[in-house]
């Protein structure tokens, strides 16, 4: 049985491409030695992530992201156990979006960062929809 959990948070800081590429290499060494699969989506200063694995070992990871000094108002969007993976084959899929891009893949005319951090409502949250829509596309 595996742990899965995804989140938004704001960026404290702008990121540049070059630091995400590093942070990203590093981020999926650490993955693949903890048996970590997930992906990250990187949207107009917000992290997006969805990260699966042992139990023990993805409730250490999120204590330490919800620690990092690059994450701001994290939210939990979803958590829960699962007899497979979504993102077997991934140590950190990942992925960045401008607002033009996020809209089309879930079909909103009008994209809202703020809907993002916006408590559950009876619809699946827009940054679940992200994340698996590039899962369909696996």
């Amino acid at each position: 049985m595996f742990k899965y959990l995804s989140y938004v948070s704001q960026q404290t800081h702008s990121i540049t491409d070059a630091a995400l590429e590093i942070m990203l290499s590093k981020a999926r060494l650490k993955n693949e030695a903890a048996g970590i699969t997930g992906m990250l989506i990187c949207y107009e200063g917000l992290f997006i992530q969805y990260i699966e694995g042992e139990e023990e070992v993805i409730d250490e990871l999120f204590k330490k992201i919800a620690a990092d000094h690059r994450h701001n108002q994290i939210l939990i969007l979803d958590d829960g156990y699962s007899e497979t993976r979504k993102f077997a084959d991934w140590s950190m899929a990942f992925e960045k979006l401008n607002h033009k891009e996020a809209g089309e893949i879930i079909g909103y005319k009008e994209f809202n960062k703020k809907d993002l951090f916006a408590e559950s409502t009876e619809e699946e949250h827009p940054a679940l929809q992200l994340l698996q829509s590039f899962l369909n596309d696996l």
